[in-house]
């Protein structure tokens, strides 16, 4: 029976997303794993009948340990990339979802153009509204990995 997964851990992972990292959910343990890009390829080219294991640097041996058996079982599914949570969606959500038409239409501006994110940030703390985002945000996450968890038939608590 698949391990029940705590929405916490996977909506942490959704939030410290990085170009160069991965992350899989362990459907054995409901544990959220993250891993190099780097790492996961070596670990593909050594499953796909490289004879000889790759050395990675001795801070990487867990993280080595954890790539193979990505590559090897079927226990792992990949959690969401932030391409797929499209967080500049999440941010024109909160614009419309702002009561003052002044600061909604501040925001609707700030996500256009050059330096979207930087200038959404900043009109966030010129507004004082920085903690509503951070509520507003954190729900939508929460309703993604909600949203993907049932997709994938994972239970989460």
């Amino acid at each position: 029976m698949p391990a029940t997964v705590p929405l916490k851990d996977i909506v942490d992972a959704l939030e410290m997303q990085f170009d160069e990292q991965l992350s899989f959910l362990d459907l054995d343990t409901g544990r959220v794993e993250i891993v190099s890009r780097e790492l996961l390829g070596m670990a593909e080219e050594w499953d796909d009948g490289d004879d000889e294991e790759p050395d990675p640097p001795d801070l990487e041996d867990e993280e080595w340990e954890i790539a193979k058996r990505i590559v090897s079982s079927d226990c792992f599914v990949r959690l969401p990339t932030k391409f797929d949570v499209h967080e500049w969606s999440i941010m024109e959500d909160f614009s419309h979802s702002v009561e003052s038409d002044a600061i909604r239409e501040d925001l609707l501006f700030a996500i256009h153009g050059a330096g979207a994110f930087r200038h959404f940030k900043h009109t966030l703390r010129r507004c004082g509204i920085e903690q509503e985002w951070f509520s507003f945000r954190d729900e939508a996450l929460r309703d993604i990995a909600v949203e993907w968890c049932e997709e994938h038939k994972i239970q989460w608590k």
